[in-house]
C-alpha cells in the first residue's frame, strides 16, 4: 500500500510507516467488530465484552467532544425525567438503567478533562460524603446485591455534579439557558396532563421498552421543583427573549404555571411548598415587571376559580378542587382530622424510629448500611408488593443507612455548598455580572426546592429527581467559579474561550438597564 492508498492513514517518517489514530482506528474497526461478534456468539459474557468495546471504540473516535457529547444526552435525559418522571427512569440495558449510562459517560467525559477538577471546600467535603456512602455501602453488595447498589444512588448521583462541574464552560451557558426558555411553556402545560394520565389511566399506560413502569409516571413533588425551578427563571430575567413579546410570552407562561400549581398543590402538600421556594428568586432581581406580570395573571387567574369553584373527581380521595388547595395549604401549619394528618403522624412516626435507633441506639454511627430495606426493618411498609424502601426524607434516610457521621456529611455538603452559591452570588453582583447572578439565582431555587420535597419525599434516590439534583449543584459550581475568573481578570476558564460569543450580551441586549458583566463567555 502506497500513494493515495494510504492518505489519512498514516505518514512517513524516519523510521518508515506510522499509522495516525484515524488510520489506526480505520484498519483496525472492522476487525475488532469480527472478533467480538466471534466471542459474543462463543460466550454468553461475549456481547457484554462487545459492547463494552463498541462503547471504548466510540469514545476514542469522540475524543474532545466527549465533554460536549456527554452534556447533549445529560440535556436529553433531564428533558425526558421532568416530562415522563420515573416512566423513563426504569429504562436501560438489564440492570443498567439509562441514568446510570449516562453517569458513565458522565465519568469518562470527567477523566478526559481531570486537569479541570477543582479541589475546593466544597469537593473536600464531596469525596469525605461519597467515601463513607461506600464504606456503608460495599460491605452490603454481597448480602443484598444490587438493592445495595440502587440504594447507594442517593450518594453516587455526586459524581454528576463532579463532572458537570467539570466540563461545563461558559460557551455552554447561551445553549442551555435557550434551551430551557423552549421547553418552559410546552413543560407547564404537559404536567398537568401528566397528572390526569398517571391518575386516572396508570398502569393502563403503556410502557418503555426494557421497562414495567408506565411511561408517563406524574409526582406532585418532583413537579413541584421543577416549577419552582421555571417560576425563577422567570422572574430573575433568563425567560426575557425580545421586549415586544417578553409580556406575551411570560404571560401565557404565567398562566400554565399557575394551573400546574394549583393541581400540584391539591394533590400534595409538598409540592406546594416546593414550588413556593421560588419567591427566593427575587433576592436575585431588582425590576419587578417579571413577577408582577405572573401577580396579575395569578390574581385574574385565582378569582376566576374562586368564583365557578371547579372540582374534579379522578377517582382517588382527594378531589381536584379550590377547596382542596386550601385545606393541603391550612394542614402544612394546622392540624387536621383528614388523609393528610395521618400521612404527617405516619412520617413522623418512622423519623422517631430512625432517630431512636441511630442518635439513641446502636447505630448511632455506622446505620444500618445500603441495601437493606428500612421500610420493612423499620415496620413502616404500606406497599403490599414491598417496593417502598426509604423513608420520606433524604436527611432521615441517611442518618438511617449511614449513621451520625453519614448525616453530618450530607448537612455540612449542603452548607458549604449554599455558602459557595452565596458569595458567588454577592461577587457577581458587585462586578454587574448580571447573567451569571440571574444563572445562580435559579439554580439557587432549584437547589431550595429540591431540598424541601427531599425532606417530606423519596426525592434524592430517584434518578428523575436526584440527577436532576446533581446537576444543577454541578451548573452552580460551574457559574461560581466564572464568577471569580471574571472578577480577578482574564484568567482561567473564562479567558480560554474570549473569543466566544458572550451570553451577557445577549442578556444585557434583553435587559437594556443590565451593565456588563465581564468576560463571561
Amino acid at each position: 500500500m502506497h500513494g493515495p492508498a494510504l492518505r489519512g492513514l498514516g505518514r512517513r517518517d524516519a523510521s518508515g510507516f506510522q499509522l495516525t489514530t484515524t488510520g489506526a482506528i480505520t484498519v483496525l474497526a472492522p476487525l475488532i467488530a469480527a472478533a467480538t461478534a466471534a466471542v459474543a456468539l462463543l460466550h454468553p459474557l461475549g456481547l457484554v465484552a462487545a459492547l463494552g468495546v463498541i462503547a471504548f471504540g466510540t469514545l476514542l473516535v469522540i475524543g474532545q467532544r466527549l465533554p460536549d457529547v456527554f452534556l447533549a444526552t445529560l440535556a436529553v435525559l433531564l428533558l425526558l425525567y421532568a416530562t415522563l418522571g420515573r416512566g423513563v427512569a426504569h429504562v436501560g440495558v438489564g440492570s443498567l438503567y439509562i441514568g446510570e449510562l449516562v453517569l458513565a459517560l458522565g465519568v469518562v467525559a470527567l477523566l478526559s478533562r481531570w486537569r479541570q477538577i477543582r479541589i475546593g471546600a466544597f469537593e473536600v467535603v464531596l469525596i469525605l460524603f461519597i467515601a463513607w456512602g461506600a464504606a456503608r455501602t460495599i460491605p452490603y453488595v454481597g448480602v443484598y446485591g444490587l438493592d445495595a447498589l440502587r440504594d447507594a444512588t442517593a450518594w453516587a448521583y455526586a459524581l454528576f455534579a463532579i463532572a458537570v462541574a467539570a466540563v461545563l464552560r461558559p460557551r455552554h451557558l447561551t445553549p442551555l439557558v435557550d434551551l430551557y426558555r423552549r421547553l418552559s411553556i410546552p413543560l407547564v402545560f404537559w404536567l398537568p396532563l401528566a397528572a390526569v394520565l398517571t391518575v386516572t389511566l396508570g398502569d393502563r399506560l403503556p410502557t418503555a421498552p426494557g421497562s414495567d413502569v408506565p411511561i408517563v409516571y406524574f409526582k406532585a413533588g418532583d413537579a413541584g421543583v421543577h416549577l419552582a425551578g421555571i417560576a425563577a427563571f422567570v422572574l430573575v430575567g433568563l425567560a426575557a427573549r425580545s421586549p415586544v413579546w417578553t409580556w406575551v410570552r411570560e404571560a401565557v407562561l404565567w398562566a400554565g404555571w399557575l394551573v400546574s400549581f394549583g393541581l400540584a398543590g391539591a394533590l400534595n402538600r409538598g409540592a406546594m411548598v416546593a414550588a413556593s421556594m421560588s419567591v427566593v428568586a427575587l433576592l436575585f432581581v431588582r425590576r419587578g415587571s417579571t413577577w408582577l406580570i405572573g401577580l396579575a395573571v395569578a390574581v385574574m387567574l385565582l378569582s376566576t376559580a374562586w368564583v365557578a369553584n371547579p372540582e374534579v373527581d379522578l377517582g382517588i380521595d382527594r378531589k381536584l378542587s379550590v377547596q382542596q388547595f386550601v385545606e393541603n395549604a391550612a394542614s402544612i401549619v394546622t392540624a387536621s382530622d383528614d388523609k393528610n394528618e395521618n400521612t404527617k403522624e405516619w412520617r413522623l412516626a418512622w423519623w422517631d424510629t430512625i432517630v431512636g435507633y441511630t442518635i439513641d441506639g446502636p447505630f448511632m454511627w455506622t446505620g444500618k448500611g445500603y441495601g437493606i430495606n428500612l421500610a420493612d426493618d423499620d415496620g413502616f411498609q404500606v406497599e403490599a408488593d414491598g417496593s417502598l424502601r426509604a423513608p420520606h426524607s433524604a436527611h432521615l434516610e441517611f442518618l438511617a443507612r449511614s449513621g451520625l457521621p453519614g448525616l453530618i456529611l450530607w448537612l455540612l455538603l449542603m452548607v458549604v455548598y449554599l455558602i459557595t452559591i452565596l458569595k458567588a452570588g454577592y461577587a457577581a453582583a458587585r462586578t454587574g455580572q448580571r447573567f451569571l447572578l440571574a444563572i445562580l439565582g435559579w439554580v439557587t431555587v432549584y437547589w431550595l426546592a429540591a431540598m424541601v420535597n427531599m425532606s417530606v419525599d423519596v426525592y434524592l434516590a430517584g434518578p428523575q429527581g436526584g440527577i436532576w439534583f446533581w446537576t444543577m449543584i454541578g451548573v452552580g459550581l460551574a457559574v461560581s467559579r466564572f464568577v471569580a475568573a471574571n472578577a480577578d481578570g482574564p484568567q482561567s476558564s473564562a479567558a480560554e474561550e474570549s473569543s466566544a460569543p458572550r451570553p451577557e450580551d445577549r442578556f444585557a441586549r434583553l435587559d437594556p438597564s443590565s451593565p456588563s458583566v465581564g468576560d463571561g463567555s
